[in-house]
């Protein structure tokens, strides 16, 4: 692929939206048709020429990321292989590469029990805990969060989800509002040229990326940190217009001298959240492990949940 095939932006059916920011949270509507997680045992629900797949109930959410990496982009052989009650569901977990449709799930989950308000499950709405695990869960494996809440007899929502709705987000604003990797110095084992800088994963821009010559497909990046950071999220982005091209990486952590893997995955996509325990260094590598072309990495971010987490 040359540069200037590498330049252009393909055009979607579906407009992107940033679910991985603070603002999008405030546009859960506009958001739930867009992105959404997906996890080998969950049930879909489709239209036979579908543009989302649909995910019930929360305990689907919990499956372990390496089981079902979502490959966002997907060939639409036969529609009947997606007609709802016929869906291929293995199909779906696993994608189709090379692919031309883009169908992500759609976590559907109540803060309630049900879907509907029964003043009797006042105390068993969903904690800030736990909505916190499910944004990982959605959200951080490249989708959406879409959170049904159900208003009581007055028409409004209920003080119980009000509350636990407040703690989530100022819990979720008080991870995200610093990036660690932030003032980094950043070096790459290849770059394609000054276009496409290392430093562009630092950059805060989704329309700018960090890639590679054409044959180099498992390159490093590291970030030098300005000094010691404590973080336990990381947030690595590729350019989606681009397509989601790794297929595995691994991050790692400089400790006592050496390098120790903080974590690994395998799709990244439009947003993966890879969270772990704390850890304090002064250097972070993203590795791509596997790839069939040369990667697009827009986004490499630390974060740092709040202590008392």
């Amino acid at each position: 692929m040359g540069a200037d095939r590498l330049d252009r932006v393909a055009e979607l059916d579906t407009p992107l939206v940033d679910v991985g920011t603070a603002g999008a949270l405030d546009r859960v509507e506009d958001v739930g048709h867009r992105h959404c997680a997906e996890q080998p045992t969950g049930r879909t629900g489709l239209r036979r020429d579908p543009d989302v797949q649909r995910l019930e109930t929360a305990r689907r959410l919990t499956v372990d990321l390496e089981v079902a990496p979502l490959h966002a982009a997907r060939e639409i052989e036969c529609k009947d292989d997606f007609a709802p009650g016929r869906a291929n569901e293995a199909r779906l977990n696993r994608g189709d590469r090379p692919g031309s449709h883009w169908v992500p799930a759609e976590c559907d989950v109540s803060i309630r029990p049900g879907w509907f308000y029964h003043s009797k499950e006042d105390s068993q709405v969903k904690s800030a805990a736990t909505l916190l695990d499910l944004y990982y869960s959605s959200v951080g494996r490249g989708g959406s969060f879409l959170l049904n809440l159900a208003p009581d007899h007055r028409g409004q929502i209920p003080e119980p989800d009000v509350k636990s709705l407040v703690d989530f987000r100022l819990a979720f604003d008080a991870t995200f509002e610093v990036d660690h990797a932030q003032g980094a110095r950043v070096i790459a084992s290849n770059t394609r040229d000054n276009k496409f800088s290392p430093r562009n994963v630092i950059d805060g821009r989704r329309d700018t990326y960090w890639t590679t010559d054409d044959r180099i497909t498992t390159p490093e990046l590291t970030l030098n940190l300005s000094r010691e950071q404590t973080f336990n999220v990381v947030r690595v982005r590729e350019s989606l217009p681009l397509g989601q091209r790794v297929e595995a990486f691994a991050v790692d952590i400089w400790k006592n001298n050496d390098w120790q893997e903080f974590a690994r995955g395998t799709s990244i996509g439009n947003c993966k959240l890879l969270r772990g325990k704390r850890v304090t260094t002064t250097k972070v590598r993203l590795r791509i492990t596997q790839s069939p072309v040369c990667p697009a990495i827009s986004e490499f971010a630390l974060f740092a949940e709040p202590a008392d987490k």
